[in-house]
């Protein structure tokens, strides 16, 4: 366990070296650029911070799915938790998906025309943030509430 951590530990300092290098990148070639900078010069500056953020999304997907494996296997009952936190994940989403619109917002009259499957797709995700950050909200204000009825 010693070496996982040490390794995770080490990766993590290699990410935030990375990090930190591309947003001086970024900070750096916008402070170069003109106010007229031409859509080629804005997605050089843009392209390097998206790809990390690709990067690190999956990088985080792939641990959560195989960091609990070695807990799993050695107690087969914690599958029951990581079960649960997926359906819990799914029912977010599932939610996301039927409040999302895909009705256009009226103050972006500048802008091309977006499709309605990514009107949708980005009211889901923004939905689904909302939803999780009320649900942290609650049990955390829950918790809180349980620990002082606990201690009286």
């Amino acid at each position: 366990m010693w070496k996982a951590n040490k390794l995770v530990t080490i990766l993590l300092w290699v990410l935030a070296l990375v990090s930190v290098a591309i947003c001086a990148y970024a900070f750096i070639a916008c402070g170069q650029l003109d106010a007229k900078m031409n859509r080629a010069e804005m997605m050089s500056v843009i392209d390097p911070m998206l790809i990390l953020a690709y990067v690190l999304v999956g990088l985080a997907a792939l641990l959560a799915v195989f960091l609990p494996v070695p807990q799993v296997v050695g107690n087969p009952k914690s599958a029951v938790g990581i079960v649960i936190g997926i359906v819990c994940l799914g029912v977010v989403i599932g939610l996301s998906f039927a409040f999302a619109s895909v009705e256009q917002l009226p103050f972006t009259p500048g802008h091309a025309p977006v499709s309605d499957e990514t009107l949708k797709f980005a009211d889901v995700n923004i939905i689904s943030v909302y939803i999780m950050l009320a649900a942290t909200i609650v049990v955390t204000l829950g918790a809180s509430l349980a620990n002082m009825i606990k201690l009286r």
